[in-house]
């Protein structure tokens, strides 16, 4: 990936945003059914016990039992999982995230550390990412997001599991998991969500400045324009535009030949389709060997 140069300096801090961004949403599977979904020494069916979201969840019951399961290894790995079709359902490249709500309940006191894992496979075991859950909290509902940029392969997901290692558990402990709302998740329209200078401080007698950027919202293959501001004491002191891509940027901003002053600056950036600015600051200090 190529620089892109712009006659401006930017940000030094991660962009905030002041509302939640809109976003579109998938139903994985047709939203929320047993069918086709496989479970090894557990049970899994629909339920209206607990939801969420819509008008019922799947719910995965474990009891561990310490001398069943697979003879080689009685202390296991239940676990439900599923295998996706082949077709476009399999490809996720074009989304920025695995979502579900997961309310879990267990006869323990408290869950172990890591009570629940999750596995994606992309496509293969040999290639899949093994993400455990220990966000999740007895008698809460949690909410799960998946960066699909952390995949190996987005664009070819053949499985997706639920587990738990049985030595986390004491014999005949039991747990229940209630997933809803299983879907993948975008951004709808292009939004800005990093947006830093690699260095938060820089001598003031520098000529280019390189800035990360991550971007989403903004199909594959695709560009989006974005405009650039250097701000001092509530003045303009640059501007520029750039056609960026989605996902991480790295953008090598030129400041020509500004001289600008030491001090503190303001810094925004806006995507095109979308008025919420990423805003920063950068700080520019006297060079040592300025003479």
């Amino acid at each position: 990936m190529r620089p892109i140069i712009l006659a401006v300096i930017l940000a030094a801090t991660a962009a905030v945003f002041a509302q939640s961004p809109v976003m579109e949403k998938q139903l994985l599977f047709c939203g929320a059914s047993a069918k086709g979904w496989s479970p090894a020494e557990s049970t899994v069916e629909l339920s209206t016990a607990r939801v969420k979201v819509g008008p019922a969840a799947l719910h995965w019951h474990v009891t561990v039992d310490y001398y069943a399961g697979e003879k080689n290894y009685p202390i296991g790995w239940p676990r439900f999982g599923r295998a996706i079709p082949e077709g476009p359902q399999r490809d996720w490249s074009a989304w920025d995230f695995l979502h579900a709500w997961i309310y879990t309940d267990t006869t323990r006191a408290a869950l172990p550390k890591e009570p629940v894992g999750l596995g994606i496979q992309a496509p293969d075991k040999a290639t899949a990412l093994h993400r455990p859950l220990a966000e999740l909290k007895k008698g809460e509902w949690v909410e799960i997001m998946v960066p699909v940029s952390s995949l190996p392969n987005p664009a070819d997901v053949r499985n997706i599991q639920f587990h738990i290692g049985e030595a986390n558990y004491k014999h005949a402990d039991q747990l229940d998991l209630f997933v809803d709302d299983l879907a993948l998740l975008r951004y709808a329209q292009p939004t800005i969500l990093e947006f830093a200078a690699e260095t938060a401080v820089m001598f003031a007698g520098a000529r280019v400045l390189p800035v990360k950027l991550k971007l989403a919202g903004i199909q594959p293959g695709q560009r989006a324009e974005v405009t650039c501001e250097l701000r001092r004491d509530g003045q303009s002191v640059a501007q520029a535009i750039a056609s960026a891509e989605r996902g991480p940027q790295r953008l090598a901003l030129d400041l020509g030949g500004k001289k600008l002053p030491p001090g503190d600056y303001a810094l925004t950036a806006r995507v095109a389709g979308n008025p919420q600015p990423a805003s920063a600051k950068v700080r520019l200090v006297e060079s040592p060997w300025r003479k």
